[in-house]
C-alpha cells in the first residue's frame, strides 16, 4: 500500500537528511539535496510504485542523484572536511557518548564518499542488503562481502587511531 506523501516525508525526513549529510559532510548543502529530493519525489510520486521499491530505497536514489548533481555542480560549496590536524579537544565534562560521536566523525572524515554511503544505506537509511543491492545493480552476496571489508578496513582506522593517542599519552 502507497503511503500518503506527508507521511513519507514525516518518516524519512530526517534519515534522508543523515544520508545526504554522511555524503556532502556540509549541514547546507545536505539542507539543499534534502529539499531537491523531496520536492522531485512530490512531483514523481504519482509515478511511484511500492511493488518495485521501498519508500527508503526510492527516495534514497532520488537523493543520492541529487546529492551527486551538486556535487558535479558549479555551485558547490566545497568544504574542508575533518583531518587529524583538526583537534577540538576533549573537555574534562565530555560525555562518553560525545566522544563516541567525536570518534565516529574522525572516522567517517577518513573514509571516502563512497564508503561513507555504502555504510550509511545500512545504519542510517537501515536498507536491507536486498534493497542496496537493487540501488547498485549487484548481487546481494555482493554487497554483504563489500560491507565485510569495509567494516575491517574501519576497525584497521580506529586500531590506527588508538594506537596513536597511546604514543601521545605515553610522550607526555
Amino acid at each position: 500500500m502507497k503511503p500518503d506523501f506527508e507521511t513519507l516525508y514525516e518518516t524519512y525526513y530526517d534519515k534522508i537528511y543523515q544520508y545526504a549529510y554522511s555524503i556532502l559532510l556540509n549541514r547546507e548543502n545536505a539542507e539543499d539535496v534534502v529539499s531537491d529530493t523531496f520536492f522531485a519525489a512530490y512531483a514523481a510520486y504519482g509515478r511511484y510504485d511500492p511493488k518495485i521499491a521501498s519508500p527508503a530505497t526510492w527516495l534514497t536514489r532520488i537523493a543520492h542523484n541529487k546529492a551527486i548533481d551538486l556535487v558535479k555542480s558549479p555551485a558547490y560549496r566545497r568544504t574542508e572536511q575533518l583531518d587529524e590536524s583538526f583537534d577540538a579537544g576533549a573537555p574534562d565534562n565530555m560525555t562518553e557518548q560525545a566522544e563516541k560521536n567525536d570518534i565516529i566523525l574522525r572516522l567517517y572524515a577518513k573514509l571516502t564518499k563512497a564508503e561513507r554511503e555504502f555504510l550509511n544505506l545500512r545504519y542510517v537509511m537501515e536498507l536491507t542488503d536486498p534493497e542496496i543491492a537493487a540501488l547498485y545493480n549487484l548481487p546481494v552476496k555482493t554487497i554483504n562481502k563489500r560491507y565485510q571489508r569495509l567494516l575491517a578496513r574501519c576497525r584497521e582506522l580506529l586500531d590506527e587511531k588508538n594506537a596513536a593517542l597511546k604514543n601521545k599519552k605515553l610522550k607526555k
